[in-house]
């Protein structure tokens, strides 16, 4: 009876054509699954943050947040809001450090420079959340007003790049939570994250890639 076996040979050559094809896939399986993470803790910061509008506004007996404490006029508000809706675990006042990291870049590279904020906090779910401005005012118009933000998904932790765990968001008096309140073309939505990618000396402070990733169906597609 005949047996039949590989040779060393076959062996050899078999398993080298597995190493070369996992050498291959895993960087990208590596990646893929990053930007997944990523994403999830976008998403969880996202509800946080359309959460705690909510509780402000009925508990405050509000329509919109435009009409109660946290408006613009009020100095403290948004160190206020922060700390009274959120789940703080730092406060770093008007400081980013050590809420979050020291330096940040955009994804070609280029160095991102985050303004002072007017407050800055650290959360327990590990993400950090700065003020950049609070335009909360009301108008007759019907316009809503929002606070500016920062928020890096994993705090002071790496990568600290623009549009990996780093986003621009606005957070609206009535609770939404987008880069702008109305609905853009997908055309302008590209166009704006060609500034998240690259960063624009008039557009400094990171915007696009949050609206391009809603867009897209929550998925970090870049």
């Amino acid at each position: 009876m005949n047996k039949f076996g590989f040779t060393l040979a076959e062996v050899l050559v078999t398993l080298g054509i597995i190493g070369v094809v996992a050498a291959m896939t895993m960087p990208t399986l590596i990646s893929n699954h990053q930007k997944t993470v990523y994403v999830t803790q976008l998403k969880k910061v996202y509800t946080e943050l359309s959460q705690a509008a909510k509780r402000a506004i009925n508990d405050n007996n509000l329509v919109s947040l435009d009409e109660g404490k946290f408006t613009s006029y009020n100095p403290n508000a948004s160190k206020e809001f922060l700390n009274t809706y959120f789940n703080v675990v730092q406060d770093c006042d008007t400081s980013l450090t050590p809420c979050f990291a020291e330096s940040y870049k955009y994804i070609n590279g280029t160095a991102f420079e985050a303004n002072e904020p007017l407050a800055a906090v650290s959360l327990a779910s590990g993400a950090s959340i700065s003020v950049r401005d609070n335009a909360f005012s009301y108008q007759s118009d019907g316009f809503h007003g929002y606070m500016d933000l920062h928020v890096d998904i994993n705090g002071a932790a790496p990568p600290n790049i623009v549009g990996r765990d780093m986003f621009y968001i606005q957070l609206y008096s009535d609770g939404k939570v987008a880069e702008h309140y109305d609905s853009y073309v997908y055309d302008a939505i590209e166009s704006q994250f060609e500034q998240c990618l690259t960063g624009d000396a008039n557009e400094a402070y990171g915007r696009g890639c949050f609206s391009k990733i809603v867009a897209d169906g929550w998925k970090m597609d870049y």
